[in-house]
């Protein structure tokens, strides 16, 4: 019996902030299901240790600094001779009335979640683009719910993951002709070691306000990052070929509209 071909198979893959939480799903998705995942991450104890894990590689990156991302990309191209999916998970969580925010916080949540998304859609096009006529590649910006409505305390954040909606219709629509697609993923609130760090600086039971978001959610619990790990799947496989410039918004139902 000849192997099951997977959604993947042979697929070459970057995921930043792929050492745990949302990227680290990415990673055992895709690598599962037949990709050459390349993990990059600031932390390389836990980068290395998450790619061991999975059968993937690591490359240390700060998704701030141009030099690493063409280093990076030059790497993948000298290894794997092309780069086929892109995942911009790199993203730090920020929550300060804009009043007290100093300016050096807010410039940080940017440099990291929106000009890291920026550095990754100009050196993956620009690696996409050598690709053959007509393969094209797949470019997955992770934004957030709070990158489509406001949030308390969310200057920084809200507005860097807004950022990166916008900038991935823009990189979709000058890449289409090119067959790069591009797609932004808006997870609601996940089940993830920064959610769980949030947790433990609210005074009160973690165990209670966690229960009490999922039952305040539709579907009726915290998402998981699986559930992002397979909607990463889908835009990286060619069973998404027809969507670019899309939101695709995993969250339960949260935003769909108000609960009454």
């Amino acid at each position: 019996m000849s192997k099951t071909q997977g959604r993947v198979e042979d697929k070459v893959a970057i995921v930043t902030g792929g050492a745990q939480g949302l990227g680290e799903a990415a990673v055992a998705r895709l690598c599962a299901e037949g990709a050459s995942v390349i993990v990059c991450d600031a932390n390389a104890t836990a980068g290395e240790r998450t790619a061991h894990r999975h059968g993937a590689s690591f490359l240390p990156l700060d998704v701030c600094q141009e030099a690493q991302w063409e280093a990076i990309i030059a790497q993948v191209l000298a290894s794997y001779g092309k780069l086929d999916v892109l995942v911009n998970n790199a993203g730090i969580f920020s929550s300060c009335p804009i009043d007290e925010m100093t300016l050096q916080a807010f410039e940080r949540v940017i440099a990291v979640n929106l000009t890291g998304s920026f550095l990754g859609c100009k050196h993956a096009v620009r690696a996409m683009k050598r690709n053959p006529e007509g393969v094209g590649g797949s470019i997955i910006n992770l934004s957030s719910v709070t990158g489509l409505r406001g949030q308390v305390g969310g200057a920084a954040y809200a507005s860097s993951k807004g950022g990166v909606r916008l900038l991935t219709k823009s990189v979709a629509m000058e890449n289409a002709r090119y067959q790069i697609r591009c797609n932004s993923v808006h997870p609601g609130i996940m089940q993830t070691p920064m959610f769980e760090a949030i947790l433990d600086k609210v005074d009160g039971a973690p165990d209670a306000l966690r229960t009490h978001i999922g039952d305040q959610t539709p579907l009726g619990r915290v998402g998981s990052a699986e559930d992002i790990g397979d909607m990463v799947l889908f835009l990286a496989s060619d069973e998404s070929r027809f969507v670019t410039g899309a939101e695709m918004v995993v969250d339960g139902g949260a935003t769909a509209g108000l609960p009454y």
